[in-house]
C-alpha cells in the first residue's frame, strides 16, 4: 500500500511539471505566432505590389480605350498622360519599397527581441520551477518520513496497549 502523503506530493509534482510544460508550450506558440506574422508581411507587400501593377495596367487600358474612341483627326496625345501615370507609379514604388524595407527591418528586430526575451523568460521559469521542485521534493521527503514515523509509532502504541 502506498503512503497517502507520498501520493499527494507525487500528484503535486505532476501538476507542477505539467504547468512548467504548458508555460513553455505557450511561449513557443507565441514565438511561432510572432514569426508567422513577420513572415506574412512579405505576402502583404507582394499583394500591394500586384495591386499597384494591376491599377497601372487598368489605367493604361482605360487610356487605350479612350484613345481608340477618339476621332483620328483629334490632336490629343495620350503618350504624355501615360508617362505621367508611369512616373507617379514609379514614385509610389520607390516610397513603397523604402517603407516596406523599414517595416521588415523593424519587424525583424522586434521578432529577435521577442525571441530573446521569451528565451530568457523560459530560462527564468525553468530555474524557478526547478528550485521549487527541489524544495518540494525535500519537504515531501520530510513529510513522508514523518508520516511513516507517526504510523510506526501508532502501530507500536496499538501493539503495547493492554
Amino acid at each position: 500500500m502506498s503512503n497517502p502523503v507520498q501520493t499527494a506530493f507525487d500528484f503535486q509534482r505532476t501538476v507542477l511539471e505539467s504547468s512548467q510544460r504548458m508555460t513553455k508550450s505557450t511561449v513557443d506558440a507565441q514565438q511561432t505566432a510572432m514569426t508567422a506574422f513577420v513572415d506574412s508581411m512579405a505576402t502583404v507587400e507582394e499583394m500591394g505590389e500586384q495591386n499597384a501593377s494591376m491599377t497601372q495596367d487598368a489605367i493604361h487600358s482605360y487610356f487605350d480605350a479612350v484613345e481608340e474612341m477618339t476621332p483620328e483627326d483629334n490632336e490629343m496625345d495620350f503618350t504624355e498622360v501615360r508617362e505621367l501615370v508611369d512616373e507617379q507609379f514609379d514614385a509610389y514604388g520607390e516610397v513603397s519599397e523604402e517603407t516596406w524595407s523599414a517595416i521588415h527591418e523593424a519587424l525583424d528586430e522586434a521578432n529577435a527581441t521577442f525571441e530573446e526575451a521569451s528565451d530568457e523568460y523560459i530560462e527564468a521559469v525553468d530555474e524557478g520551477f526547478d528550485a521549487y521542485l527541489d524544495v518540494h521534493e525535500e519537504v515531501g521527503s520530510s513529510a513522508v518520513e514523518m508520516a511513516e514515523e507517526m504510523e510506526s509509532t501508532a502501530e507500536d502504541i496499538d501493539v503495547s496497549a493492554p
